[in-house]
């Protein structure tokens, strides 16, 4: 189990305000943040290795995404 301490007022309260004291909603929002910024880094990547000339074809790329996204 991984506890997160906030350490910023401002977005303490607007946490509180959008999920009150519901742990769980709170714990989805975060587990749905972490997941777009895993999506966000991996677009990165690829951007970065089709400037270097690393393309791949339409079909590697949807077998890559739906092995890693299963």
């Amino acid at each position: 189990m991984l506890n997160i301490q906030i350490n910023n007022p401002e977005l303490e309260e607007s946490i509180k305000q959008a999920y009150g004291d519901d742990t769980q909603s709170i714990a989805n929002a975060f587990a749905e943040f972490i997941k777009q910024q895993r999506i966000r880094q991996d677009i990165a990547v690829s951007i970065q290795q089709l400037d270097a000339g690393e393309g791949m074809t339409m079909v590697e790329v949807m077998e890559g995404i739906r092995n890693e996204y299963k």
